[in-house]
This record gives structure tokens, C-alpha cells and sequence, in this order.
């Protein structure tokens, strides 16, 4: 297994613990309900990354990470607050 298939293994067991709140027959929410109530997401991005086949960037990082309800994330021992990060970056834009 390579490290972005750890990676992304990681990141698909953590959306597998939010619960579906559009879907009345699914425990778990998908990658597309994730991507739709999260912006910065895209479907596919959620899926390549569980695939370990994509190469987020740190932005991309933190919007999963912010999806997947984290306040903070621990990136080459730097924690980063995830709600600052997202607010800066869209003050700026």
C-alpha cells in the first residue's frame, strides 16, 4: 500500500463515521453529499483522494479536513486552525 492509499484509507474511514442526512437508507454519508455541503469539494477529488491516486494540496486538505468536522489538523508538526485557515483564504479571493 502506497502512502497516499494510507492517506486516503484514512480519509474514507473518517467519512464513513458522519452519518447521511440526505439519504434515509444510508448510515454513512457519500463522497457526493460530502462534496455538496462542503465548499471546495468535488466529488471526485473525494474519491481520488480515498483512492490514493490525487495529490491534494494543502487547501484542498484543510476543506476535508473541514468536512470532516476537525477544528485543527497537525501538518509537519505545525497545527493548523482549520476554520482560520479557510476564513483567510476567503477574505483574500
Amino acid at each position: 500500500m502506497t502512502e497516499k492509499e494510507k492517506l486516503g484509507e484514512e480519509l474514507r474511514k473518517l467519512r464513513e463515521k458522519i452519518p447521511s442526512s440526505d439519504y434515509n437508507n444510508k448510515e454513512n454519508i457519500s463522497q457526493q453529499e460530502l462534496a455538496d455541503k462542503n465548499i471546495g469539494l468535488t466529488k471526485h477529488l473525494i474519491g481520488t483522494t480515498e483512492r490514493g491516486t490525487a495529490n491534494p494540496t494543502l487547501e484542498k486538505l484543510i476543506f476535508l479536513a473541514k468536512a470532516l468536522n476537525f477544528k485543527t489538523i497537525n501538518i509537519l508538526n505545525v497545527e493548523i486552525n482549520v476554520d482560520k485557515f479557510i476564513k483567510e483564504n476567503t477574505e483574500r479571493k
